[in-house]
């Protein structure tokens, strides 16, 4: 399993129930972007980015926003000492200037002049200090966190900021009972999987990637925005077009989970949502880009490997069963057929074999318990 894969993995495993966050959460430290996460109390926002800087280990950064929050609690406050001797020191150490990830929780909260100051090292890397000193931040990605959306219009540049957003909902209710035990039994020290360098070469890679596909990449890229602004779903063009933003995104889906980056495309595009009431346009301009069944069969196949990943060969099994299933149906549907016929191809090929692999590794299995 390749690197980013295995983080991915090993950060939902902290949880029951988050493997899609655990996903938006890698994706954001792959594409060096910044994250939001929106939901209520309680859902392991925090929780999700804490393990995931343990598991990069990196230096981290915590803060919760108020109204009555300053820039100092940020960025560190003025060395009172140095300040009496005529010295301007500021105490970086340990805060936002001095961290590689960090997580704000509360963040639409914050007053115009913490807002400032937190747009200007997510988007340059740079804290101007009053005194003119210029702070080159290593930050790699930031993570915000909210229990609603803004409302302010005057938000609404600052949360275009981040990439990728993402709507948290509770755990199913059928995941309570193994999310009591998991946590339970769930051991709180978690060993370091990788480094930032390491990130940062897999970073590297994947701008190659997009550079040798660029022409495939702006051409899904642009079919998605212009359907999904048809459907009044704004996107703006920075995030369109920028190759830091919505092309490397793909970019980054296809190279990491190896789909070409059509689908990719149609992967990533839920986390460029401005809000919950896109979903139903959202819905219907993916009905333009992708038969549901296809996206219902991909999503089927995407679990089953995760959970064979994970040691449930049972479910895993069912699920790409069932994918096979939603697949085939299309068969029934002779115009998406002729459309579609690669991908419907693509698709039940892959949940077969993985169906034949997950069946030797039981057999396998029962051969060994027998002795």
């Amino acid at each position: 399993m390749s690197l980013p894969r295995k983080l991915i993995h090993e950060l939902a495993s902290g949880f029951v129930g988050r493997e899609e966050e655990a996903r938006v959460a890698v994706l954001a430290l792959l594409t060096r972007q910044h994250a939001v996460f929106i939901g209520e109390p309680g859902v392991a926002k925090s929780a999700l980015i804490h393990r995931l800087a343990r598991l990069v280990n990196c230096r981290y950064f915590y803060y919760l926003l108020s109204k009555y929050t300053v820039p100092d609690e940020l960025i560190g406050a003025i060395d009172p000492v140095a300040y009496k001797q005529g010295r301007f020191v500021r105490n970086i150490k340990g805060k936002l200037p001095d961290v590689e990830l960090a997580f704000i929780d509360e963040i639409f909260k914050g007053s115009s002049e913490t807002l400032n100051t937190l747009l200007n090292v997510m988007n340059e890397r740079i804290f101007v200090d009053c005194d003119g000193t210029v702070y080159q931040c290593p930050l790699w990605s930031l993570y915000g966190a909210s229990n609603e959306l803004p409302t302010d219009s005057e938000l609404a540049a600052f949360y275009d900021r981040f990439l990728l957003r993402h709507f948290v909902k509770r755990i199913s209710s059928t995941l309570l009972e193994n999310a009591i035990i998991h946590n339970v039994n769930l051991n709180p020290n978690v060993q370091p999987l990788c480094s930032l360098s390491d990130i940062s070469r897999i970073y590297d890679e994947i701008t190659a990637y997009m550079r040798q596909n660029i022409n495939a990449i702006a051409k899904a890229t642009s079919q998605l925005v212009i359907v999904l602004r048809q459907h009044g779903i704004f996107v703006s063009d920075r995030t369109a077009v920028s190759p830091h933003h919505l092309p490397r995104l793909v970019a980054t889906y296809s190279y990491v989970f190896g789909v070409d980056v059509r689908k990719s495309a149609i992967a990533v595009s839920k986390y460029v949502l401005p809000n919950e009431e896109a979903l139903e346009s959202y819905r219907k301009a993916l009905d333009e880009l992708q038969p549901p069944e296809i996206r219902e069969a991909s999503e089927k196949l995407e679990k089953a490997r995760d959970f064979a990943v994970g040691g449930d060969l049972k479910t895993a099994k069912r699920l790409a069963a069932e994918a096979i299933q939603v697949a085939q149906s299309l068969f029934n549907k002779p115009e998406k057929v002729e459309l579609f016929k690669e991908e419907i191809k693509q698709i039940i090929g892959d949940a077969e074999n993985l169906i034949k692999d997950i069946s030797e590794i039981q057999r396998r299995l029962k051969k060994f318990k027998r002795g």
